[in-house]
């Protein structure tokens, strides 16, 4: 995931496994081995409008205290879905999710609609997710000089 770096931005400092394993038991869930070492890396990134989730640093709790596992809490009492895992919200209610299934997370990334409450795959994983962003910044370009 070192080579998605230049399209997050974040100024927050990676977790330890520690960190995401404590995360990982408390949601009852194995993430996804890319979010896992994106999370290594950096804590908190943002994907354009995209904001993924922290998790709890005790070095860093003033800053991680709204952390995947408090957003998962919150978000199943106001009505999302028990098989998703929400691991990003874009500031209008809509989130970035993993689905739960009986084999455990699958890795694609799904948009989940708070309104109508559907969703739909954007993703095979978070760093295609992530790389279809440079796509789109590279053609935002490309058309902004033609």
């Amino acid at each position: 995931m070192k080579d998605v770096l230049e399209w997050v931005d974040s100024r927050k400092p990676g977790v330890t496994e520690t960190e995401i394993n404590r995360a990982e038991e408390q949601l009852g869930i194995r993430l996804p081995a890319e979010y896992k070492e994106l999370f290594t890396l950096t804590n908190n990134a943002q994907v354009d409008e995209w904001t993924l989730f922290p998790i709890k640093d005790p070095a860093n709790l003033k800053k991680t205290w709204d952390d995947l596992v408090r957003q998962n809490s919150e978000l199943r009492d106001e009505g999302m879905p028990e098989d998703l895992i929400a691991i990003a919200e874009d500031g209008t209610g809509d989130l970035l999710c993993y689905r739960r299934t009986e084999e455990g997370i699958d890795g694609r990334v799904y948009l989940w609609d708070h309104e109508t409450g559907e969703r739909e795959e954007l993703a095979a994983g978070l760093r295609e997710f992530i790389l279809s962003y440079e796509a789109l910044e590279k053609d935002w370009e490309a058309e902004a000089f033609d």
